[in-house]
């Protein structure tokens, strides 16, 4: 309990006193201060500052203030109670505008309305949407894009390949070339520049590209390639496995027929009799481990170093998948004919990327013998590991070499599977909402590019950090400046 230094001078005394004090001279005869000063065995001094203290108070109480109701300041302790409830609702609410509402109410008793929440989330949309449009990346992006929908609403994801930034989430009516050609001349606008572009077969991406007029290079997504060669895997698998079932049961059933005593029950049916079955059987596990070990190939040659740790050569890789997609065929099965057709009809595209590393490094890779190229290109596998510089522990004749290969490497892209992996994150937001409010993604976006990374290659930065950003701010920093009373400083 908080007590007063002075216990005989209680509250009441003390008011008299004030308003003593707070008289003018006339009224308050020459040494009357003297007198009330020995009367309550305290000073002088401790009077006047009574008489100030009170005459502040009075001064900040009768001042002219706003008109209207005064806002509610309230208090609260974050003890570890708090901490333990805010723990334990968390998991109960969804990121939904009535979720929002239940969470004001469970942790801080605060209730606001639906409209109220709805319009601050669309103010702090508005907000985070300027301040998006003002990132820009340093150097040219290896860009990845891709759509995502929810209830028919296209959405444009356009990702750095190197730095997992978010450069586009914006949601349109349409996906046809003139909104995703204007998107595209927006993010040229902001002064982002493109390396190349990966994406999937979307045709209103292509499309929009070409109406932007963007000459850059346009690269085949491998990531679905790969993801329809696992999904064939999974159905030569089943299929292998059907096959040894019907096999096991033919046999089963002629063992059972030679017995001399046979077993209780109705007799073991088969479909198919036990040399065709364990012929179907031999078949479809050959076919799958044909398959299986042909996938391998394929996405070994597409790596731009070999497993020998030697740059891969457009003329051998070329003649590795030659080789493959014949292979396939000669399967003659409808999932491996189909596989290897596509991929003879980008077969162009699927070498363009090591053709650009290859032309590229020629110049650097002359009078370059085998054994220091393959440690550049070793040290260059486990830089992160390392911790290693470009050209660190190199003789310095040969720190632009290696800088040159590194740089290289750097840029070699081909991929979408970054976006692939944002849409992942995004979908359960998109589901909360039921559609993509204009507010929500501005939102998603800021928190992506501002958070950092917990395991990985990227761990310990964020996004922005990773895109080159000088002076990054965090996410928090960032929601006090956007949100709160300090000045919105641009990234740059």
């Amino acid at each position: 309990m908080v007590e007063y230094r002075i216990p005989e001078l209680d509250l009441s005394t003390r008011i008299t006193l004030a308003a003593e004090m707070l008289m003018p001279r006339p009224q308050r005869p020459w040494g009357r201060v003297t007198e009330l000063a020995r009367n309550h065995a305290v000073s002088r001094t401790s009077l006047y500052g009574i008489r100030d203290q009170a005459f502040q108070a009075l001064t900040e109480s009768l001042a002219a203030h706003p008109p209207g109701p005064k806002p509610v300041h309230e208090e609260f302790m974050i003890d570890p109670a708090f901490l333990q409830r805010a723990i334990s609702v968390w998991p109960m609410l969804t990121g939904s505008v009535r979720g929002i509402q239940s969470g004001l109410d469970l942790l801080f008793g605060i209730h606001r309305s639906v409209g109220y929440i709805s319009q601050t989330l669309q103010a702090s949309g508005t907000v985070a949407a300027t301040y998006n449009a003002a990132l820009t990346v340093p150097w040219p992006v290896l860009a990845e894009a891709d759509e995502i929908f929810q209830g028919r609403q296209p959405c444009l994801t356009v990702v750095d390949g190197r730095s997992f930034l978010v450069l586009n989430l914006s949601s349109a009516e349409a996906r046809d070339a003139t909104t995703w050609g204007v998107t595209w001349l927006e993010l040229q606008a902001r002064g982002i520049q493109f390396q190349d572009l990966a994406s999937d077969g979307a045709r209103g991406i292509q499309a929009g590209v070409r109406e932007a007029q963007l000459t850059i290079p346009l690269r085949p997504d491998l990531f679905h390639l790969i993801r329809e060669a696992h999904r064939i895997s999974q159905r030569l698998e089943r299929t292998a496995y059907r096959a040894m079932e019907t096999a096991d049961r033919a046999r089963r059933a002629e063992r059972e027929a030679q017995a001399v005593k046979r077993r209780r029950g109705q007799p073991l049916k088969v479909s198919v009799p036990r040399p065709q079955a364990e012929a179907d059987e031999a078949q479809a596990i050959t076919t799958y481990d044909l398959w299986v070990w042909l996938v391998q190939e394929l996405r070994q040659a597409l790596e731009p170093i070999t497993p020998a740790g030697h740059l891969a050569s457009v003329a051998e890789v070329r003649a590795t998948l030659q080789t493959a997609i014949d292979l396939l065929q000669a399967l003659n099965h409808p999932d491996s004919t189909a596989f290897a057709l596509k991929l003879s009809d980008h077969l162009e595209a699927l070498l363009a990327p090591l053709a650009w590393l290859e032309q590229h490094l020629t110049p650097w890779r002359t009078g370059l013998d085998a054994d220091t190229e393959a440690l550049i290109l070793w040290a260059w596998h486990h830089r992160q590991a390392l911790a290693l510089e470009a050209g660190a522990g190199f003789p310095v004749d040969q720190q632009p070499i290696v800088r040159a290969f590194w740089e290289a490497l750097a840029l070699f892209h081909r991929s979408s599977s970054l976006a692939e992996a944002l849409h992942s994150w995004l979908r359960p937001h998109l589901q909360i909402h039921r559609g993509m409010p204009q507010w929500l993604l501005p939102l998603l976006q800021l928190f992506w590019n501002h958070h950092p990374f917990q395991r990985g290659k990227r761990a310990g930065k964020s996004p922005l950090e990773l895109a080159g950003a000088t002076d990054a701010p965090s996410l928090s920093e960032v929601l006090a400046r956007l949100f709160g009373t300090e000045p919105i400083a641009q990234v740059a």
